[in-house]
């Protein structure tokens, strides 16, 4: 898979991601709970690392987070994700859930969607 280096840190990172929002939230795709398993396993082996995700995608964070520790799918991933809301605390809150929801305890990207409230989050230290 064809990767870009990130000019910060020199790390590679592929130029193709997976978004989740649609097709990982469970409520979108009733009677077929095994389908997004299958779509990490193969994405992964695909040599797919980047997954982007967002509060505003249903089950969808929640979804992803059951299938990467099932398959210890962690270490794979790079998780780029967003922050779309206005006020510091309720935007560190959204994030924390997003941590919790994908159980992990980083995410490489965090973006500011549509920078709603972008200042505040620029001087935000990272979680």
């Amino acid at each position: 898979m064809l990767t870009k280096p990130i000019p910060s840190s020199g790390e590679s990172w592929p130029v193709i991601g997976l978004g989740i929002c649609r097709s990982f939230d469970i409520r979108l795709t009733r009677g077929k709970p095994k389908e997004p398993q299958k779509v990490l396993k193969l994405f992964f082996a695909a040599g797919g690392k980047v997954i982007d995700s967002s509060p505003m995608c249903g089950e969808a964070e929640d979804v992803t987070g059951d299938i990467m520790a099932s398959i210890d799918g962690r270490d794979q991933a790079v998780l780029v994700n967003t922050v779309w809301t206005r006020a510091r605390q309720r935007g560190i809150a959204e994030m924390d859930n997003s941590l919790r929801l994908l159980r992990c305890s980083a995410i490489e990207l965090m973006q500011i969607h549509n920078l709603v409230d972008c200042n505040t989050y620029l001087a935000t230290p990272p979680l």
